[in-house]
C-alpha cells in the first residue's frame, strides 16, 4: 500500500466516520429542537392560560403577555397593545356563552396566540406575542447548526489522524510482506543458479566418463548447506524482534568461500574471478549474511564485467574493506545516489548500462545491520565499477 493509497483510505474513513457522526447529530438535533421547541410553545400556552384565568388588571399580566380585562362595560388593556387588539368578535362570543377561545392570530410577519376567558363577572383576552419565543428558536436553530457542523468537520479530521494510526501499521506489514517475497526471491535465485551451474557441470562429466573431483561434490554439498543458511535468515530476518547475530566472523574466510562458489558460474561466463589482498581480518556479526553480502556483489559484478572481476580485502584504521571491481560499462553518475534501492537501474530499451535488482539493496541491509556501509564508485579510468562494503572490525 503506497502513501497515497494509505492517505486515500484514511480520508475515506474520515468521511465515512463523519457521515456517522453527521447522522448521529441530526438525530440528536431533532430531538433535541422537538424538545426545546415544544417547552418553549408550552411555556407560552401556560402563561397565556395562566392570565386569561387570573389576572384581574392587566399590570399583573406575566412578561412578554398582553391583557384586556373587560368589567361591567369598563375595559382596561395592557399600554402598547398591538394594532388589531383586542380581538372583539372573540370578547362579545365568550361574554355571551362563556366558551374559551384560544387561537393563533397572524398579524402582518408577526404571530400571536391569543385566548379569551369569562372568569366571573369579567372577561379576560390575553395575548402572547410569539417574538421572543421565534427568536430562541432561531437561535436554538443556529446553535445546533453550528455545534453540529463543527461537530461533523473534527469527527472527520479526528477519523482521518485515527484511521491514518490504525492503517499504517497494516501497511506497513503489508509492505513487509511483500519485500520479505520480493528478497526470497532474489535471494535463492542466485545461490540456486550456482549450485545449477555446478551440477550441469557434473552431469557433463558423468556423461564423458569422467570422474568428478572430490572438491566439486563438496561444492555442491555446501552450496546446498547456504541455500538452507539463507532460508533460515529469511525466516529470521521475517520476525523484526530478531537481531543479528554477533559471532566472530572471519572476513578472508567468507570471501573465500563466496568466490570459491561463484568461479564455476565465471568460468562458464568466460569472465575471470580473483582474489587480492586477503588481510585477516575480524568482525562481529552473522557469516551466512556476510556470505550471502559478497555473493551478491560478485554477482553483480559478474552481470556486468565484460572480461575480469576481482575482490580485494583489506583491513586497518578499525574497519575492514571488501572491494569488488568489474571492467563493465560503468555506473551513471545520475543512478549513483538510488543504485542502493530496490530495482534502481539505468537500462533503457537500447543501453548497455546496469541493471541493479534486488541484490545491492539486500547488501545495503546487511551493511546497516552490521554497522557498516556500502558505496559505489566508477573505476578510476572509467570502464567498470568499484562496490566497496565496509564492515567495523571486532
Amino acid at each position: 500500500m503506497t502513501g497515497w493509497e494509505l492517505g486515500r483510505a484514511a480520508w475515506r474513513m474520515g468521511l465515512q466516520t463523519a457521515l456517522l457522526v453527521l447522522t448521529c447529530v441530526v438525530l440528536v438535533g431533532i430531538t433535541v429542537f422537538v424538545v426545546a421547541d415544544r417547552s418553549a410553545a408550552n411555556e407560552g400556552r401556560q402563561a397565556v392560560r395562566s392570565a386569561s384565568a387570573n389576572v384581574d388588571k392587566p399590570k399583573e399580566a406575566p412578561r412578554g403577555v398582553l391583557v384586556v380585562v373587560e368589567r361591567g362595560g369598563h375595559r382596561l388593556s395592557s399600554p402598547e397593545l398591538p394594532e388589531g387588539f383586542p380581538i372583539e368578535a372573540d370578547m362579545a362570543a365568550t361574554r355571551a356563552d362563556g366558551i374559551v377561545r384560544e387561537h393563533l392570530v397572524r398579524e402582518g410577519h408577526d404571530r400571536y396566540l391569543v385566548r379569551t376567558e369569562r372568569v366571573g363577572d369579567r372577561v379576560n383576552q390575553a395575548i402572547y406575542d410569539q417574538e421572543e419565543y421565534e427568536a430562541e428558536r432561531h437561535r436554538l436553530q443556529v446553535a445546533l447548526f453550528s455545534a453540529g457542523g463543527l461537530g461533523v468537520v473534527l469527527a472527520a479530521l479526528a477519523g482521518v489522524v485515527l484511521a491514518w494510526r490504525s492503517l499504517r501499521p497494516l501497511a506497513e506489514s503489508l509492505a513487509m510482506q511483500r519485500r520479505f517475497v520480493a528478497d526470497a526471491s532474489h535471494e535463492l535465485r542466485t545461490p540456486l543458479t550456482l549450485l545449477s551451474t555446478r551440477v550441469q557441470l557434473l552431469s557433463r562429466q558423468l556423461r564423458r566418463g569422467q570422474t568428478p573431483a572430490p572438491g566439486e561434490i563438496d561444492g555442491v554439498l555446501a552450496d546446498t548447506h547456504r541455500l538452507g543458511e539463507i532460508l533460515d535468515d529469511l525466516l529470521a530476518a521475517a520476525d523484526t524482534r530478531r537481531s543479528v547475530a554477533h559471532d566472530e566472523v572471519d572476513v578472508g574466510v567468507v570471501v573465500a568461500e563466496a568466490v570459491e562458489s561463484a568461479v564455476a558460474l565465471a568460468g562458464e561466463q568466460g569472465k575471470e574471478l580473483t582474489v587480492t589482498g586477503q588481510d585477516e581480518a575480524v568482525v562481529r556479526g552473522s557469516e551466512s549474511s556476510l556470505r550471502r553480502a559478497v555473493i551478491a556483489l560478485v554477482d553483480n559484478a559478474l552481470d556486468h564485467a565484460t572480461t575480469a572481476v576481482t575482490v580485494d580485502v583489506r583491513a586497518g584504521r578499525g574497519s575492514c574493506q571488501i572491494a569488488v571491481t568489474d571492467d563493465g560499462p560503468g555506473i551513471d553518475a545520475e543512478v549513483l545516489p538510488r543504485m542502493f534501492q530496490r530495482f534502481a537501474s539505468t537500462r533503457e530499451a537500447t543501453s548497455p548500462r546496469r541493471h541493479y535488482g534486488l541484490g545491492l539493496a539486500l547488501v545495503a541491509d546487511v551493511a546497516a545491520a552490521h554497522g557498516g556501509k556500502v558505496s559505489a564508485a566508477p573505476r578510476e579510468d572509467g570502464h567498470g565499477a568499484v562496490l566497496t562494503l565496509t564492515l567495523p572490525l571486532a
